[in-house]
C-alpha cells in the first residue's frame, strides 16, 4: 500500500493552492490525488507531507475547528528541512515576503535560518556542512 510506511506529516492551510506551490518551490514533490480536491500529499524523500483545506476538509471533533479556525495556526510546531543552497531559500523567502523569524546563522552542524510559511508554521532550513553530510 502506498504510504504505508512513510512518516506524514499534516498542515492545516488557508490556500491549498499557494501553500503547495510554496512548498514544491522548496523541493517538495507533489503525489497526483484527483480523488480528495481538498487534501495535498507531497513528499521530501521519505516524508509525507499532506495539507488541507482548513475551511473544506472535515475535523475530528467540533471543538477542534473552532480552536484551529481561530488561530493562530503553526504555534509551537517546527519542522526543519535540509536544503544545499540555503542562499537560494532565504532569497526566495525574501521575494515572496513570508516571515524570516531568524536570520541565517553559522550553528556547529549547519547554516540555518528559520522561517514561517503562509500560515504561520515555523520551518528551520539548515544546509549542513560538508563534515555532516552523506
Amino acid at each position: 500500500m502506498m504510504g504505508a510506511k512513510q512518516v506524514k506529516v499534516g498542515l492545516r492551510v488557508r490556500d491549498l493552492q499557494a501553500s503547495g506551490d510554496l512548498y514544491r518551490r522548496l523541493g517538495f514533490r507533489e503525489i497526483p490525488n484527483d480523488e480528495q480536491p481538498n487534501l495535498r500529499y507531497l513528499t521530501f524523500g521519505h516524508t509525507w507531507l499532506i495539507l488541507s483545506d482548513m475551511h473544506a476538509h472535515e475535523y475530528n471533533r467540533p471543538e477542534e475547528e473552532q480552536m484551529v479556525k481561530a488561530g493562530p495556526l503553526g504555534l509551537g510546531f517546527a519542522l526543519a528541512l535540509p536544503t544545499s543552497d540555503l542562499d537560494a531559500v532565504y532569497d526566495l523567502w525574501r521575494r515572496e515576503g513570508l516571515p524570516v523569524v531568524s536570520e541565517p546563522e553559522v550553528t556547529a552542524w549547519a547554516r540555518i535560518f528559520v522561517g514561517q510559511d503562509l500560515d504561520g508554521y515555523e520551518l528551520v532550513f539548515e544546509q549542513f556542512h560538508d563534515e555532516y553530510r552523506p
